[in-house]
């Protein structure tokens, strides 16, 4: 029951980009990470295996999954780039600007941002290239067992705890391809060790199905605290990954959550994703139509993500009916053709 979670993630994106909510976004990509982190080393143990045409079907199917909604998003950035012109785009997001270099076109044809290079025209791409390095890295077997799993968390947390002593600054521990290992390797960890961090908690009803809202709320109150602080990049960012990583083992156990039923909370998931990638657009869009009628908008209003969210969510049903569907049942005649021959230990 991960749907309605990622949805919850995404919007909390918007909510940052478009709304101005401090640091909601950052806290809701940590929570990407997490889970990816445990999804990704599920499927390998559970769906492809560690031989050679289970880690290639492994990569066909992350890059069905990353790839055609992105050049989509990619496309109607260039669309409206034309439409309301380079000027007022890159006024709205710095990156959102055309390509000049053969370099910036390969970047943001093949989602190369390291260092969140400019331009890039679905900006919040560079989380993309570091989900994809971690994809990678998982494929190639960075959490094939228990052992090099452990020594991966603890070479993770250890960055961290040095970024932190030796003041590395925000973005050390955020923005980069290091800072985000421990949230990817804490995913890891939980798949490896749920059964035994479950039974510590055995005293928990963690398939109540009212549980759910409660890590919500959680998630909610610890941001508003971090902010109201002043402390939401520091105590307050660790917090929300500690409650992220065990929110995820509420999750795993979660066979119904009250009012949100299995298919719907699919259905919620399969949203976030392309709200994930075309807020951004979706933002111009409710702007110029605003525009239209004589309402002036701009980001870092909530007014803004409540002309926007209608238009959001048109273009995802939109995408996810025309483009990802059709992407979908290719990743599942992949996913079904996956014979393991190598049982994982």
């Amino acid at each position: 029951m991960f749907g309605m979670y990622r949805l919850f993630l995404a919007l909390l994106v918007v909510f940052f980009h478009l709304g101005g909510l401090l640091s909601a976004g950052t806290y809701a990509v940590f929570g990407f990470y997490i889970l990816s982190g445990y999804l990704m080393t599920l499927i390998m143990q559970s769906s492809y295996g560690y031989n050679v045409s289970g880690i290639v079907k492994y990569s066909v199917n992350r890059f069905l999954r990353i790839f055609p909604l992105y050049w989509v998003s990619i496309l109607l950035t260039l669309v409206l780039i034309i439409l309301a012109g380079e000027e007022f785009t890159s006024s709205y997001h710095l990156a959102m600007s055309l390509p000049e270099t053969v370099a910036d076109i390969f970047r943001n044809v093949f989602l190369f941002f390291p260092f969140r290079e400019v331009p890039r025209l679905t900006p919040p791409a560079w989380a993309l290239t570091v989900e994809i390095f971690f994809y990678i890295l998982i494929g190639l077997g960075l959490s094939k067992n228990k052992k090099i799993t452990c020594y991966w968390f603890i070479l993770s947390l250890a960055y961290h705890v040095i970024a932190l002593i030796y003041d590395f600054g925000w973005a050390h521990r955020y923005f980069t391809i290091f800072a985000a290992s421990l949230p990817f390797a804490t995913g890891a960890m939980i798949f490896h060790y749920k059964a035994g961090l479950l039974n510590k908690f055995n005293k928990l009803n963690f398939t109540s199905k009212y549980l759910p809202y409660l890590g919500y709320t959680l998630l909610i109150f610890n941001w508003a605290v971090g902010l109201k602080t002043g402390l939401a990049d520091s105590y307050f960012f660790y917090s929300n990954y500690l409650i992220c990583s065990l929110f995820l083992l509420v999750l795993i156990e979660q066979k119904n959550i009250a009012g949100i039923s299995q298919k719907l909370d699919s259905k919620l998931g399969d949203f976030s994703y392309p709200i994930y990638l075309l807020h951004y657009q979706a933002g111009i869009i409710a702007i110029m139509m605003a525009s239209g009628v004589g309402v002036e908008l701009e980001r870092g209003s909530f007014v803004l993500v409540a002309w926007s969210l209608p238009v959001l969510f048109c273009i995802s049903w939109l995408v996810n009916q025309f483009v990802e569907k059709y992407v979908q049942k290719a990743r599942t005649r992949i996913k079904a053709a996956t014979k393991r021959t190598n049982p994982i230990s």
